[in-house]
């Protein structure tokens, strides 16, 4: 049902979209990019803390898919009903954004990414390696990030949010002399039309890729009054193509007879390179026959189960990943962040390549196991995420190269490029510091000292409070002595409307 409602609302919002008169002439509050930052914006201003109406909020995505760098693949024919994560796909424990929404604010489920926990700890996160790296997941333990911004997105859509797929905003321009809260509002221009729509808040949820492509008389931009300092450093940006590759086998072999359940495994050789993990990939491994006759599947994977599905064979980011260009050469569309192929299709021959190399390359754990690697078929499909520098609106991974040299107040203008508008710009890409490089904690740590010092939101009350404190309060000073003095004012405040609700209530 609740992909249903999701899809629903968004396959007719899509279709509006080529018709002028389907868009407002107003939404007191504009979001551009559908991405985890822009819908998180939204949610936490119409859902999470009913600060503005939903039927005032539109979310509109260049792209006909939600979700930005999530994208979970489904629905083709030979997929049944798993999905496959071939954007972002983990996020650190540590990290209270987004784990504290995922798990608190949303409550949806969760488990570890690695196999029964047992990889060690995760690289990253304000908890070092003691924090695990987790995954949302499916009935089958699989792992499904977009549901966190689906789940969003119906919550916002069924109170009357607006979703806009296939809408490219052009330029975000001067709204005249007209003032809200003491500053202009702007004007939103759109992709084959002359259609505008005037807005009082503007997210700007989109990688420098898409933010580069906008009329240069946008309100960001120098041109138009926008921060130079601001400017310097949004463009001052190292770009890394991401790719990560996934074979759809009807026999995990190696779950089914090699038990490899964990751990990565690569080759760089130019046949076909290799650079895999054994536990990530959606699988299904079916434990008996119901009553039914139906069968009954696992919870997670099962070591020498019964099991098919999915294995990365692929992933890295890199600005010059040597390796990548066989796979960067099969790309379909950069600006696509999926390509897929499948028998009879382009790059078909792929398939028996690739099969090949992965039996080349486990030779000596099948033959130990006992397995002809003949009796082993080729998979049946390839789905490959591509994010790509010359994908517009798909978004490359990128980061500032001043984001761990410049002081808080550097990273304030870029947050709010021009101190006329409410306009603002949250996306990883932006991330105050290269420990979150290519996490979304980085985008949404932006996004939620935005709501903290330009909207004028607390902190969520599911969110963990000494890293708010530490990393949306302490953000806007540059020494650690005023950050702590922050910490110390919010927690005596704290402290003493307890003792004044304690003395009215028991006096």
């Amino acid at each position: 049902m609740r992909l249903a409602v999701l899809l629903a609302a968004a396959a007719v919002t899509s279709a509006a979209v080529n018709h002028t008169e389907e868009l407002p002439s107003k939404c007191k509050v504009s979001v551009a990019g559908a991405g985890f930052s822009g819908v998180y914006f939204a949610w936490r201003l119409a859902v999470d803390t009913h600060r503005v109406a939903a039927s005032d909020v539109c979310i509109f995505e260049a792209n006909a898919r939600i979700g930005g760098r999530l994208y979970s693949v489904k629905d083709f024919p030979e997929m049944s009903d798993i999905e496959v994560d071939v954007g972002a796909y983990r996020f650190a424990e540590g990290d209270h954004l987004p784990s504290d929404l995922i798990m608190k604010g949303l409550l949806l489920k969760t488990a570890c990414y690695d196999y029964n926990c047992t990889g060690g700890g995760c690289s990253h996160g304000d908890g070092g390696l003691s924090t695990n790296c987790l995954k949302v997941t499916d009935v089958y333990g699989n792992s499904r990030f977009s549901l966190v911004i689906e789940t969003m997105l119906e919550q916002l859509i069924s109170k009357g949010a607006h979703l806009f797929t296939g809408t490219v905003v052009t330029g975000v321009l001067n709204g005249g002399n007209t003032i809200k809260n003491g500053r202009r509002t702007a004007i939103l221009t759109f992709r084959g039309t002359d259609h505008k729509l005037h807005s009082d808040i503007v997210l700007m949820n989109t990688p420098m890729t898409a933010l580069g492509a906008l009329d240069q008389d946008s309100v960001i931009f120098p041109k138009a009054g926008g921060s130079e300092e601001a400017f310097s450093c949004m463009t001052s940006q190292i770009f890394l193509t991401g790719l990560k590759v996934y074979a759809l086998y009807d026999d995990a072999w190696w779950y089914s007879k090699l038990g490899l359940m964990q751990g990565s495994y690569g080759t760089d050789k130019e046949a076909v390179p290799l650079s895999g993990r054994y536990q990530d990939g959606p699988t299904k491994c079916k434990v008996k026959d119901g009553h039914s006759g139906l069968p009954v599947y696992a919870e997670s994977p099962v070591k020498y189960g019964d099991c098919w599905g999915a294995l990365m064979v692929y992933y890295r980011f890199a600005e010059n990943d040597m390796e990548g260009n066989y796979w960067r050469g099969l790309v379909a569309d950069p600006q696509d962040a999926m390509t897929r192929i499948v028998p009879g299709g382009k790059h078909a021959n792929v398939l028996a390549d690739l099969h090949a190399q992965l039996m080349e390359f486990h030779a000596k754990e099948l033959a130990a196991a006992g397995v002809d690697p003949a009796s082993l078929a080729p998979p049946k499909a390839i789905y490959m995420g591509n994010f790509v520098r010359n994908g517009t609106y798909v978004g490359s991974i990128g980061a500032t190269e001043c984001v761990n040299t410049m002081p808080n107040t550097v990273w304030k203008v870029v947050r709010r490029p021009n101190e006329d508008y409410n306009v603002f710009l949250a996306n990883q890409d932006y991330g105050r510091s290269f420990d979150t490089f290519g996490w979304a904690t980085g985008g949404l740590q932006l996004t939620e000292k935005i709501l903290q010092a330009e909207m004028g939101l607390g902190r969520p009350v599911w969110l963990n409070l000494s890293w708010y404190e530490e990393m949306v309060l302490g953000v806007d000073f540059s020494s650690p002595s005023a950050a702590f003095s922050v910490r110390c004012n919010y927690r005596r405040t704290l402290i003493a409307f307890f003792v004044v609700f304690v003395f009215l209530f028991f006096c």
